[in-house]
């Protein structure tokens, strides 16, 4: 299946040379609520699933990416206010690639026993529903099996991670000569384009003129 990132463009740059891609911090994520989806009232719980995320936060990363590239609000909050890009990747359709699910209330608390495998599956890919024009998935990666850079992490492109597409926001400086330059011996496989909000919908849209892509 296609995936899609979104990111600035000086960063989209940076992950294209050295093909690879930024692995996001648990901690870091803008929702408070990653890996917290129980009802949390009761302190005893609270404090164990605090506990629980902390030790995965230790252990693991993430990749996020949309199954869409024509949501607005996407280009709005995640590509710099369409001054950056969305990088399509060819990923597996099973196993390494999970969606989020969405919900409107939190999950109930199991009462009187500990974190089974049963629970992980929810607490790592439940949000609230306001989220949902994300259409996110996620990969997790082991921090100890990724590259490390200072205090960053990061994932390799790979064959489960194949660049295919890089598509630049409306805004974007960058020209087709420069992104061709940066894509270099990957160019021949990866489509790149132009994108621009549509005229008659509230979508992105790719931009077929391409004289104005300089």
């Amino acid at each position: 299946m296609r995936l899609y990132h979104f990111t600035t463009q000086q960063f989209g740059i940076l992950a294209l040379e050295k093909r690879r891609l930024k692995i996001a911090r648990i901690d870091k994520l803008n929702d408070p609520f990653e890996f917290l989806g129980w009802n949390l009232q009761d302190t005893t719980t609270r404090a164990k699933l605090k506990r629980w995320k902390d030790e995965r936060t230790a252990e693991y990363g993430i990749l996020c990416f949309s199954r869409k590239w024509s949501n607005p609000l996407l280009w709005g909050h995640y590509a710099d206010k369409h001054q950056g890009m969305a990088l399509g990747f060819d990923v597996p359709d099973h196993g390494l690639y999970s969606p989020v699910k969405y919900r409107r209330t939190r999950l109930p608390m199991p009462s009187g026993r500990d974190i089974v495998d049963a629970d992980v599956d929810d607490l790592l890919l439940t949000k609230f529903t306001a989220w949902r024009y994300e259409s996110e998935y996620r990969c997790f990666c082991s921090l100890d099996d990724s590259i490390r850079e200072s205090n960053l992490y990061f994932e390799p492109f790979s064959d489960t991670l194949r660049l295919a597409e890089v598509i630049v926001g409306d805004q974007a400086t960058i020209t087709r000569a420069e992104l061709a330059n940066v894509v270099g011996d990957h160019q021949a496989g990866v489509v790149s384009f132009r994108a621009r909000p549509a005229f008659g919908t509230f979508t992105v849209v790719k931009n077929r003129n391409g004289a104005l892509w300089k």
